[in-house]
C-alpha cells in the first residue's frame, strides 16, 4: 500500500478545485479520474477546424468564485456579446428579447416585452403580486409552486418554464428555489413582491451579463487546472476508477482499478486488472451523483440506503459550424430558449434552444470568418432525442430567420447527455442535508460535487474550495 497525503476521487471541476486547493496547502494530492480527461461536463473539441465548448460554455456570475479562479490561473474572463432572445410557437411563432429578470422571473410587468407574452388577464393576474404581500407562496420551495402563487400560470409557461427549464434541464416543480436562486424567497420577505425581489437580486449582482466564460472557451478551465495540480506537487491520474472507500484505524484506504472500455460505448469506463490500495489521511470524494452514492454506500456510517437520485433529462446537441456570412448580423443575438409547448399553436421547431456560439463568444473563433451554432434538443420526461444534421439546420433557420444548408457546413458534431443534471428537488436537498451530518462526523473525508454542493460552477467551485480547506 502507498500512502499519500490528500486523494481526490472524481476529475470533474469539483475534483479538480479540491486537489488544487490541498495543492496549494503543500498536501500534493492524488487525484483518480475514471476517463482519460478531466472537466466533467465542461469539455471541448475541434469541429471544421475551430476548438469550441461542446459542454457548459459559461458560468453565473452571482458568485465570484469562478472568475477569481480563471483570473488566478492566467485565464481571461469575458462577458458574452449579443442578448438571448425567448422563441413562442403562439401565433405562428415569432422570437422576442428575454425580458429582465431571474430565471424568467420579471422585475418590470409594464416592460413592454412582458406585455406582449402576456395576455390580458395573465399579466392582470401577474400584477396582484405587488400588493398580495409577503406571506402568499412564502413556504414554497419549488420554483414553480412559488411562481404560480405570486404570479399565475400564464408567467410560468411562458416564461419561467422555457428560461428556468433551459438552463437546468428541468420543470421548475423540480427545481429547489433556494438551490436555483439562493437568496430569492429572502428577498420576497422583504420586499413584499416576486417581481420587486428578482429586481432586488439583479440590482445586487455584479454589472453587465449574469454569466461569464473564460477568453478561448470554458474547456480551457479543466486543462488549467490540471496543469497547475501537477505543476504544485499534486497527481492527475485518469483512468482509474475507484470501487471502495474504507476507514482503517486513522487512514483512508481507497481501492481503485484500471479503467476500461464498456462494451457500450455510451456507458461509464468499468473496472478491469487486478486492484491497488492506496491509504491517506485526507479523502474527498467529487464524482457525479449516482456513482458518488454507488461508492458511499461501501461506507456503513453513511447511511445511503436505497437512496437514488432523481432522473434527468436525456439531451442531445448538434454542433455546427458554417460558412454563412449572413450570420454576421447576428439575427437573434446570442441565441434563443423555446418555449416547452405550443398552447394550441403548430410545433414549428423540436430543439429546446440554440446557441449562436460565435457570436456570443467571438474571441473562440476570431479570424476563422466561420459561425457556430449549438442547436440543443431534450426535455425531462420525453424521449431520448435523436436528431440529425437536417432537423438541427431546419431549426435553426426558422429560429435565426436565415435559412440554411448542408452545402454551407464544413464540420458538425451530434453529442448526447443521458439522464443528465438531475434536478435540484427539495426532497433531494433534505436528504443531502442529511448526508452533509453524518460526512462531518467522519474524520479526514468530505464530499463535492454538483449533486452535493448545487447546480453549476458558481455552487461547486467555492464548495470545494471550502471543503477542501477544512480537510487540510
Amino acid at each position: 500500500m502507498n500512502h499519500v497525503s490528500s486523494v481526490v476521487v472524481g476529475g470533474g471541476i469539483g475534483g479538480l478545485q479540491a486537489a488544487h486547493t490541498l495543492a496549494k496547502l503543500g498536501l500534493e494530492p492524488l487525484l483518480l479520474e475514471s476517463r482519460g480527461s478531466c472537466g466533467g461536463l465542461i469539455f471541448g473539441a475541434p469541429i471544421g477546424g475551430v476548438w469550441v465548448d461542446l459542454g457548459a460554455e459559461s458560468f453565473a456570475k452571482r458568485s465570484v468564485a469562478a472568475a477569481e479562479l480563471c483570473r488566478e490561473l492566467g485565464l481571461e474572463v469575458v462577458d458574452p456579446s449579443g442578448g438571448s432572445w425567448l422563441w413562442s410557437h403562439r401565433d405562428g411563432g415569432f422570437g422576442v428579447p428575454i425580458p429582465h429578470g431571474v430565471l424568467g422571473i420579471p422585475t418590470d410587468l409594464d416592460d413592454p416585452i412582458v406585455v406582449g407574452l402576456l395576455s390580458e388577464a395573465g399579466l392582470e393576474r401577474a400584477r396582484e403580486d405587488l400588493t398580495m404581500g409577503p406571506e402568499t407562496g412564502a413556504d414554497a420551495t419549488d420554483l414553480a409552486s412559488l411562481v404560480v402563487a405570486r404570479l399565475g400560470g400564464e408567467v410560468l409557461t411562458r416564461l419561467v418554464d422555457p428560461i428556468a427549464g433551459g438552463v437546468h434541464s428541468a420543470h421548475p416543480s423540480e427545481l429547489a428555489v433556494d438551490v436555483v436562486s439562493p437568496g430569492l424567497r429572502q428577498a420576497l420577505a422583504r420586499e413584499g413582491s416576486l417581481v420587486r425581489a428578482a429586481a432586488s437580486l439583479r440590482a445586487s449582482a455584479p454589472a453587465g451579463a449574469v454569466v461569464s466564460s473564460a477568453v478561448g472557451g470554458l474547456f480551457t478551465l479543466p486543462s488549467a487546472l490540471t496543469a497547475r495540480i501537477n505543476e504544485l506537487g499534486g497527481t492527475v491520474a485518469g483512468r482509474r476508477i475507484v470501487t471502495a472507500i474504507s476507514r482503517a484505524g486513522d487512514v483512508w484506504e481507497v481501492t481503485h482499478h484500471e479503467a476500461g472500455r464498456a462494451p457500450d460505448p455510451a456507458y461509464p469506463p468499468i473496472p478491469v486488472g487486478e486492484p491497488e490500495v492506496v491509504t491517506t489521511d485526507r479523502l474527498v470524494v467529487a464524482l457525479d451523483g449516482r456513482a458518488a452514492l454507488d461508492l458511499l454506500r461501501t461506507v456503513p456510517e453513511l447511511a445511503i440506503g436505497d437512496w437514488k437520485l432523481p432522473r434527468g433529462a436525456d439531451l442531445a446537441q448538434v454542433c455546427i459550424v458554417l460558412d454563412a456570412p449572413e450570420l454576421d448580423a447576428g439575427p437573434r443575438g446570442s441565441g434563443l430558449l423555446v418555449t416547452p409547448d405550443a398552447e394550441g399553436s403548430e410545433r414549428r421547431v423540436a430543439c429546446k434552444a440554440i446557441t449562436h456560439y460565435s457570436l456570443k463568444w467571438p474571441g473562440v473563433v476570431a479570424g476563422t470568418g466561420k459561425h457556430v451554432l449549438r442547436v440543443s434538443y431534450g426535455r425531462a420526461g420525453v424521449p431520448t432525442p435523436e436528431p440529425s444534421l437536417a432537423d438541427a439546420l431546419a431549426d435553426a433557420s426558422v429560429l435565426l430567420g436565415v435559412p440554411l444548408a448542408e452545402d454551407q457546413v464544413v464540420g458538425h458534431a451530434v453529442i448526447h447527455f443521458p439522464n443528465s443534471l438531475p434536478p435540484q428537488t427539495p426532497a433531494h436537498r433534505v436528504r443531502v442535508a442529511g448526508l452533509t451530518e453524518r460526512v462531518a462526523e467522519l474524520p479526514g473525508f468530505a464530499v463535492t460535487g454538483a449533486w452535493f454542493a448545487g447546480t453549476g460552477l458558481a455552487a461547486v467551485i467555492p464548495h470545494a474550495e471550502r471543503v477542501a480547506k477544512e480537510l487540510a
